[in-house]
């Protein structure tokens, strides 16, 4: 007995639950219903679902829409494609992210936005790593655009999401989730992951 002991690790990692939040709406200014336009006969955000699912790294995937009716189809797809679905405010996007998280205790969470059908599971994972290695409080790959459009991934620890909820006050603050954070890297450890 006393020979195992001794021969047991000192401490075990402790495991890191990885959210990605899918954010995607149907009432898009620029071109309404994006999200579900067609790419070869099938929805747009249904391709990318499906691509996010192929990351290694992220544990859950959770879709956050409005609870406008007009966003009932995307729902709708979410669910028979086999994810969660999370609905809240329209206008408060901080706070529909931060609630659709907030269920599943992550301690770190992915954001995504549903209008990059080609996203890269593997940049995906690449931001996850470099947060993790690097024991960032925010990473990502698109404040600083080193990666083509589409290719947008942001992770931040689940704890740092809260304080920026809990304390963004600026209507640019709480419609895009996280330039409280972004903007503030005298406070928070933030870290650029850039393409070579």
């Amino acid at each position: 007995s006393d020979r195992r002991n001794r021969y047991q690790p000192q401490f075990v990692a402790e495991v890191q639950m990885i959210l990605a939040v899918v954010q995607a709406r149907y009432s898009s200014t620029r071109l309404p219903g994006k999200v579900m336009k067609p790419i070869l006969g099938r929805p747009m955000l249904e391709l990318q679902l499906e691509r996010i699912r192929l990351s290694k790294k992220i544990d859950k995937v959770v879709l956050a829409t409005s609870s406008h009716s007009s966003d009932d189809p995307v729902a709708e797809l979410a669910k028979r494609s086999g994810f969660d679905v999370f609905r809240g405010s329209l206008e408060d996007v901080l706070d529909r992210f931060y609630n659709a998280a907030l269920p599943y205790h992550p301690d770190h969470v992915v954001r995504l936005t549903g209008d990059c059908p080609i996203i890269d599971p593997t940049i995906i994972d690449l931001v996850i790593e470099t947060h993790l290695q690097k024991d960032t409080d925010y990473c990502s790959n698109s404040v600083e655009a080193t990666y083509p459009d589409g290719l947008d991934v942001e992770v931040c620890k689940f704890s740092i999401l809260k304080t920026a909820w809990s304390e963004a006050k600026l209507k640019s603050q709480r419609e895009h989730v996280t330039p409280f954070i972004h903007s503030q890297p005298h406070r928070f450890r933030n870290f650029q992951v850039k393409n070579d």
